[in-house]
């Protein structure tokens, strides 16, 4: 099945809402069924395609209120301006401009949360002092448990200065989302002499969505350094942790990093 994004669901259905309302009055139903079968058909049909492409409920609820909204608005108007041989009052209509303005600009929002702004606009009125691709998507709520990582760091920070432990980390620059690279990881100790360790692993992950994070145990290999390959699915900011274990002793960095657009050369 080809995957819709939210804004092409919302926005078809609301045609599909108007064209069977539009369709159901010419079958000779009256306007309070038109707006029944215009609302709930489209809704019917979006609910069968959240079983096999969930977008959340929340997405869930927008649309149920948006179809049923523009069913109800097309069918009580339909209904006063066809039993009224007056022309309409500029109350009613002033309400229904006002209801399809405020679709219209949560339909808009809907698409800056879920695509983010174009780049032009982005680059016109957001920061960017590393010249980097503005992605301004929003890619979630924040999960209860990344909230303690802060606190776990703080405790950890007096024991890494003991250790004196030092790590070379290459391979995570100019990145591109859904392309695999290779990381490698050099450990040294106090002495900057290359250190032994029993486990590298390196986890990366967006703040804001835990169901996109990865875990990679490295593998060591004959030089000493620690490597393995990982592919990001999204491009936009990350944060990724290489913690060194050996024995009870455990060293880790966190960064951020970024993760471009795919490369369309490659």
């Amino acid at each position: 099945m080809v995957e819709l994004t939210s804004t092409e669901t919302l926005f078809g259905g609301l045609l599909a809402v108007a064209a069977l309302f539009m369709l159901a009055r010419r079958m000779g139903l009256s306007h309070y069924w038109s707006g029944v079968l215009g609302g709930a058909l489209p809704f019917m049909a979006y609910l069968g395609y959240t079983m096999v492409v969930w977008q959340g409920g929340d997405m869930l609820a927008i649309h149920l209120a948006v179809f049923m909204a523009t069913a109800a608005v097309l069918g009580v108007f339909g209904a006063v301006q066809s039993g009224s041989k007056e022309k309409m009052h500029w109350a009613p209509k002033a309400i229904a401009i006002f209801f399809g303005l405020l679709v219209v600009f949560n339909a808009f929002l809907l698409s800056i949360s879920s695509h983010g702004l174009p780049d032009k606009i982005s680059g016109l009125f957001l920061p960017n002092p590393e010249n980097q691709r503005l992605h301004t998507a929003f890619p979630g709520v924040i999960p209860h448990d990344r909230n303690k990582l802060y606190e776990q760091h703080m405790q950890r920070v007096e024991e890494q200065k003991n250790l004196g432990w030092k790590l070379d980390v290459t391979g995570l620059d100019d990145l591109h989302s859904g392309q695999t690279f290779k990381v490698r990881v050099l450990v040294k100790d106090a002495q900057d002499k290359l250190l032994l360790a029993d486990r590298v692993e390196l986890v990366i992950w967006r703040m804001a969505n835990s169901r996109d994070d990865r875990h990679l145990p490295l593998a060591a290999g004959p030089d000493g350094a620690f490597a393995g390959e990982l592919l990001l699915p999204n491009p936009g900011r990350w944060l990724f942790k290489v913690e060194v274990t050996r024995g009870e002793d455990v060293f880790q960095i966190n960064r951020s990093l970024f993760v471009d657009e795919p490369d369309v050369k490659k």
